[in-house]
């Protein structure tokens, strides 16, 4: 059985490639998930193969999921050759050429664009190797998710507005306290105020002669002497 070896390039930047070897007989749901691991993506999204020519446009699709195929008379109606499922397609079916090139396209939202061209065919495969699997990795690969930056690393544009930001929090926050103290009838009294009031509660009670320990402990510190002294 025959191997293809295939070289898929990052569109961005074509020194980021990878060399992925695969049977003919495999599917391109097997490529897709080759091409997934040899990049360190998620799998999580939609992805689509387009069969190539020489120019890299776009032909046959040949699409992931299910759902993304058309109505059969959406397709009579643009007389298109219908989309493909990847895992009912084998590779083999669109190799017309020695060097066929596909374009795969991963996420749609994003595009994440790689280019695809079958450089070496081998007759036989390898009883040692499982297939597909990747040959040779060149180039760092792009981060599927932008990450954000430190808060270090922020522009003064940035700081600046963080810290407007937070001065119209703090200034929202006296606000609330002082319309909940107006509509509530209570002043806002300070934990120092509180203390105050208790202290003078204190000796109200001591001239009333409620408090008689407090008065008591005045006499035995000599607090009548120095009234008299002074």
């Amino acid at each position: 059985m025959a191997v293809y070896r295939f070289k898929v390039s990052y569109e961005e930047n074509d020194d980021v490639f990878r060399d992925i070897e695969i049977k003919s007989s495999q599917t391109f749901e097997n490529f897709h998930v080759i091409i997934q691991d040899a990049f360190k993506f998620d799998a999580k999204h939609a992805a689509s193969f387009f069969v190539s020519d020489d120019y890299w446009r776009k032909n046959q699709e040949i699409t992931l999921r299910k759902e993304d195929l058309p109505l059969d008379e959406d397709e009579i109606r643009k007389k298109v050759e219908p989309k493909k499922l990847m895992a009912e397609t084998k590779i083999a079916k669109y190799i017309e050429q020695p060097h066929q090139r596909f374009v795969y396209v991963f996420d749609p939202n994003v595009q994440w664009t790689f280019l695809i061209e079958m450089i070496k065919i081998t007759a036989t495969e390898s009883p040692k190797i499982v297939y597909p699997f990747i040959v040779k990795s060149v180039g760092k690969a792009p981060k599927q998710y932008k990450q954000l930056k430190p808060k270090d690393e922020l522009n003064p544009e940035m700081a600046l507005a963080g810290l407007l930001m937070k001065k119209d929090e703090e200034d929202d926050i006296e606000d609330d306290e002082i319309y909940k103290s107006l509509h509530t009838g209570e002043e806002a009294v300070e934990e120092d105020d509180l203390n105050h009031l208790e202290g003078e509660e204190g000796e109200e009670e001591s001239e009333d002669g409620e408090n008689l320990e407090e008065s008591e402990d005045n006499e035995d510190y000599g607090f009548e002497e120095r009234d008299e002294e002074y």
